[in-house]
């Protein structure tokens, strides 16, 4: 029996971005997880929230692919899910124009082969 847990619209703050002038201060990102187990996670949003900004606080990521493939593998090896979705969007990146954002599959599976 698969166990599915979501959350939506997590604000976190980090340093990322390829240009210094988005490097200078933590940056605010929005996290949309969709987490599947065997077992029951166990995880509140809170929970989730803390540990995310653990996770984050020393990244200094370029890009937003590399910090979603870094967490991903966290969440696959540390709450042990058999996959994870992972969107990250980047407010403000073009202005108010459009939405900066990326969204990544990983499984536990192909992570062990």
């Amino acid at each position: 029996m698969a166990h599915t847990l979501a959350h939506d619209g997590i604000a976190l703050y980090t340093i990322i971005g390829v240009y210094e002038w988005e490097r200078a201060d933590s940056r605010p990102l929005v996290f949309d997880l969709r987490l599947e187990s065997t077992h029951p996670l166990g995880l509140t949003r809170t929970l989730i929230e803390q540990q995310l900004a653990g996770w984050l606080a020393p990244c200094r990521y370029r890009l937003l692919e590399a910090l979603a493939e870094h967490v991903a593998q966290r969440m696959l090896t540390e709450w042990h899910c058999s996959r994870v979705v992972i969107g990250i969007e980047k407010p403000g990146a073009l202005g108010d124009l459009a939405r900066v954002g990326i969204r990544i599959m990983r499984d536990a599976e192909k992570r062990a082969a």
